[in-house]
Order: structure tokens, then sequence, then C-alpha cells
């Protein structure tokens, strides 16, 4: 199954963003990254989006190591880094979709 994973960071740093990348790419080693930008509506941060294609029991498993209190359902939830715990500290916002 197609899915996409929306990231944002909460500092406009390239150091913090590999990490992130690393850490992403160390739970998931399917996953491919667009290019990072600036996140319009967020003062200094930066956002990308990493996509791959995962079997039901990847999903599950990426899922519950990425945060610990998901809105929505497993094909479509997201989560703020404010109120739940995210696999990274300067993960401001993740939105997980299939495609």
């Amino acid at each position: 199954m197609l899915v996409r994973l929306h990231v944002v960071i909460d500092k406009e740093d390239e150091d913090i963003e590999k990490r992130v990348k690393d850490k992403l790419s160390l739970l998931c080693t399917k996953f491919s990254y667009s290019p990072s930008r600036e996140q319009p509506s967020l003062n200094g941060c930066i956002e990308w989006y990493a996509t791959a294609d995962l079997s039901d029991q990847e999903i599950n498993d990426l899922l519950d190591v990425l945060n610990n209190d998901w809105d929505g359902d497993h094909y479509d939830c997201d989560a703020y880094g404010f109120n739940t715990k995210m696999f990274d500290e300067n993960v401001y916002y993740l939105q997980f979709q299939t495609i």
C-alpha cells in the first residue's frame, strides 16, 4: 500500500533535518524523501514528505514508533508534538496517509 508521511520539524536547521531523516530511514528503509522547504504557516519550521510502499503490518509497526497518540485511523491520521511523544524531539507535526 502506498503511504505518505508529512513531516514538520520545529527548526530550520539542516543538521536537525538530517538527523530526523536518518531516524526515519532506520525505522523504515523504504522511505523516499521530497526536498524540504520552509513551512509556509509556521515561522522557523521546515517540512517534507516521505513516501513508501508498505504492508499493513509495516504500517502498524511504523505508526507505533513514530508517535504515541494519533488522531484518526491508521490510513489517515495526524499528531502534534506539543501534546504527544514523537520519535524525535524536534518533530512538530506528522500526518500519515495511504494514497
